[in-house]
């Protein structure tokens, strides 16, 4: 229980805040957190459903702490995904320092130099930071570290979850050991925000490496809003979002606040346009927005000052860019079309509604499927998107979400921060190098051969060298690399060209080779006509089109998906269960679904015989596919998704006059094999497996490690396949 005085440990200025907001008393979730960051030296974890008060709950006692301390350096830094994020909680803390007289700073590529520069004269108070401008700072601002940084107490890293298993999440967790060796004093403690935590033992782990036992996790047993859930399925015959689920969406949002994700940017663009098509109908202004990360800042942002600011209904059509915490105000409902990829994902943007005293969170969940006709493959008949759905909400009433994939030898990470070091310290000792990165934990799985075998590549390749005195300093590639303008990041971006019409720009596209004048393309939710293209400028002028040709847009690429997410599937396939929020079509899908399922044993069994081919259904997660796969090649087997969004369904060339008998016997022998992850990992052209940004800089069988750790799963598949031999039913 939180103690009954947590309010009285607050300074008097805060306290006077909160009188000021009204609040009648501190949420439980607030108090455990004043209470944990006052009485111990640990780390803290705070997790807790979407707009619970994280924010408040770890700043309310940090600056309460921080509060006296004299103005010479930064106190506490806010770390954030996203600069929208940073630029929220930057109005959201702007006035709660002001009332106790404490700095606030922003640093991020959207904000003036001039800025910038008072910082860096009078260090202090809160810094709200992105990765990548941390990383500017390690590399630009190196002679004032010790002033930014000799004093920090706090540092405080927002939406952990989505840093977890990302190339940025090992990036932050090193800078963050790196900041952590110019504190004067004790050492930063770290504060952890996150709505959705799959594992959190893990999620100890990565804010701790070191010491993961001195995390103290908050995370009261408080009643979550109650949830209300619609799905509605249509069948259209040809349609990729049918007219029909358009006209039942724009009735039901109209005059409503509205989230609406869709899966990828294209689907973001045909909705926009053809909802707010229906509104010009009726004489309406236009109601749906855009948002996701071709359209302009400036467009992104209108959008969200208009759902923040104006109570009158509005509608953001979105993908995954508003899914995090940015706040957009009050919201009666979101939407999901077709289903999320993730349970994590459809979690957090549930917990986008709900937000009002008293109010439930509301989701309506639409998927629309082709029927298949008598000529199409048995599996084809199986309305896989529909089911995803339904194993997607049916994992979230259990409370379960994905665990993270934790990170433990991202090579190219230790590369891009190896050279960061170097420009930091100005040159270090190999003994130095080993020790940073090596004794933290934040490269766990990096050996110390590894890492004896990256210096030596690099030196071989002139990104380091080592002088007579021993010190290592950057060579002339890696100055190269490291003065390059998107060094800071350690992701990619792919090139991409401004879009204009007149003085306007209306957001950013990838070049294709078929984008000439007189082509059309969807943006801000209209359909636009190429006049010209200047490739030297690398922009597009456009003007409206005049008609509906066909428009062209960048898709989105295949997901990573959880084996338990399959066996979901399965095991609602075999089973009666129904679902009360399923619509009466659904209803009759799932019903048939289920017959042609019983009829032909899918789910079952997993081999199925096909004139050329025999089928096998898995049942596993993207990694394990991925393994059979090439395990299958490695030992003969042609294998194939035909349903590429769902890795659940292979096809596997057949031999001549082949019967199922000798087809098992082959796959016994594939299992017999004796051939190991090292093996199958061979199988993947090295040029395949260079995913991740200065991959090209890696030595190939540090790239292959990698490969086997994190884009395969050799235990799982085994296991697959072990049960696919079986065939027996679960």
């Amino acid at each position: 229980m939180p103690s009954q005085n947590a309010f009285d440990r607050l300074a008097p200025f805060v306290q006077e805040f909160v009188y000021r907001l009204g609040w009648k008393e501190l949420r439980v979730l607030q108090a455990q957190a004043i209470d944990a960051i006052f009485d111990s030296e640990n780390d803290v974890l705070i997790t807790t459903g979407t707009a619970s008060g994280k924010t408040e709950a770890a700043f309310l006692p940090i600056l309460s702490l921080i509060a006296q301390e004299p103005v010479s350096s930064i106190k506490a830094l806010y770390i954030g995904p996203l600069k929208a994020l940073i630029n929220d909680q930057f109005r959201r803390l702007d006035l709660l320092c002001e009332a106790g007289d404490i700095p606030i700073h922003r640093w991020h590529g959207d904000v003036g130099s001039s800025q910038k520069s008072d910082l860096i004269k009078n260090p202090g108070g809160v810094l709200q930071i992105t990765p990548e401008s941390i990383e500017s700072l390690f590399i630009n601002k190196t002679n004032h570290l010790h002033r930014l940084f000799g004093g920090l107490q706090f540092i405080v890293v927002d939406e952990v979850h989505s840093f977890m298993e990302s190339d940025r999440g090992v990036q932050l967790r090193s800078q963050l050991q790196r900041i952590e060796k110019y504190a004067k004093s004790a050492r930063p403690r770290r504060i952890g925000l996150s709505a959705t935590v799959g594992d959190t033992e893990a999620t100890k782990r990565w804010l701790n490496p070191t010491d993961p036992a001195k995390v103290q996790v908050i995370d009261p047993n408080v009643n979550l809003p109650p949830t209300k859930l619609s799905h509605l399925h249509f069948s259209p015959t040809k349609e990729d979002i049918p007219s029909e689920l358009i006209d039942d969406l724009y009735k039901l949002t109209r005059n409503k606040r509205s989230l609406i994700f869709c899966n990828s940017r294209r689907n973001v663009e045909v909705l926009t346009a053809e909802l707010n098509r229906r509104c010009q109908r009726e004489r309406l202004p236009d109601h749906f927005l855009p948002h996701h990360g071709s359209i302009s800042k400036e467009i992104r942002e209108d959008a969200e000052v208009r759902m923040r600011d104006d109570d009158r209904p509005s509608s953001v059509v979105c993908t995954n860019t508003l899914e995090l915490g940015i706040d957009i105000g009050q919201l009666d409902l979101a939407v999901q079309m077709d289903s999320t990829h993730t349970v994590m994902s459809f979690v957090q943007r549930l917990g986008r509604t709900g937000r009002r005293q008293d109010a439930s969170r509301i989701m309506q969940i639409y998927t629309s499927e082709i029927e298949s006709e008598a000529g199409d493959e048995f599996y084809e008949r199986i309305p896989f998107s529909l089911l995803k759905s339904l194993a997607i909400v049916d994992l979230f009433l259990e409370g379960w979400l994905e665990p993270p994939l934790e990170r433990t030898v991202a090579y190219n990470v230790l590369y891009h921060q190896m050279l960061s070091r170097l420009v930091e310290t100005h040159g270090s000792s190999p003994k130095d190098l080993v020790g940073h990165f090596l004794g933290s934990n934040v490269f766990p799985g990096v050996t110390s051969q590894e890492y004896a075998d990256l210096l030596k590549h690099l030196g071989a390749t002139d990104h380091i060298e080592q002088l007579e005195t021993g010190e290592i300093i950057l060579g002339l590639a890696g100055e190269k690399v490291v003065r390059s303008r998107d060094f800071y990041a350690v992701f990619t971006t792919p090139p991409e060209w401004d879009v204009f019409h007149k003085e306007r720009i209306l957001g950013r596209i990838s070049p294709r080779p078929d984008l000439a004048p007189g082509t059309c393309l969807l943006l801000v939710g209209r359909i636009w006509e190429v006049k010209q293209i200047f490739e030297d400028k690398q922009q597009v002028l456009v003007e409206p089109a005049k008609d509906s040709r066909d428009v062209m847009f960048l898709g989105a690429g295949i997901p990573e998906m959880h084996p338990r997410i399959a066996q979901r599937v399965r095991e609602i396939l075999l089973s009666d269960k129904t679902f009360s929020y399923l619509d009466a079509n659904g209803q009759r899908v799932l019903e048939t679904t289920r017959q042609i399922s019983m009829d032909w044993g899918i789910g079952q069994k997993q081999i199925f015989e096909l004139p050329g081919s025999w089928v096998v259904f898995p049942w596993t997660g993207t990694r394990s596919a991925r393994t059979l796969q090439y395990w299958f090649q490695a030992c003969g087997l042609k294998a194939d998704f035909p349903m590429m969004m769902f890795p659940w369904v292979m096809t596997i060339a057949k031999a001549e006059a082949e019967t199922r008998e000798q087809f098992t016997s082959r796959l016994r022998e594939v299992a017999n094999s004796g051939y190991g992850l090292e093996d199958i990992v061979n199988m993947i052209p090295v040029e395949i497996q260079r995913i991740q940004k200065f991959d090209e800089f890696i030595p190939d069988h540090l790239i292959a490690r990698r490969t086997g750790q994190e884009w395969l799963d050799w235990q799982q598949a085994k296991a697959d396949l072990g049960e696919i031999i079986q065939d027996t039913p679960i």
